[in-house]
C-alpha cells in the first residue's frame, strides 16, 4: 500500500467512524419527538388523582418535635 492509498483509507475510516457516532438532524428530531410522546403518555396516564378516603389519616402528618426528657 502506498502513501496515497493509506491516506484515502484513513479518510474513509474517519468518515465511517463519524457516521457511527454522530447523529443527523433528522435522527435528533425523531428522538425529540419520541421523548415528547413518551412524556405526554406518562402525564396523560397519571391524570388527576382521586382519593377514595378523606380525612386526616390520608395526609402525612408534619414531623413533631420530640418531648424533652427530664
Amino acid at each position: 500500500m502506498d502513501l496515497a492509498h493509506a491516506i484515502a483509507a484513513g479518510g474513509l475510516s474517519a468518515r465511517t467512524t463519524d457516521r457511527r457516532f454522530r447523529a443527523t438532524d433528522d435522527e435528533i428530531r425523531d428522538a425529540e419527538r419520541r421523548v415528547v410522546a413518551r412524556r405526554r403518555a406518562v402525564v396523560e396516564a397519571s391524570g388527576a388523582r382521586v382519593y377514595t378516603e378523606r380525612g386526616r389519616h390520608v395526609a402525612q402528618r408534619p414531623a413533631q418535635p420530640r418531648p424533652a426528657t427530664a
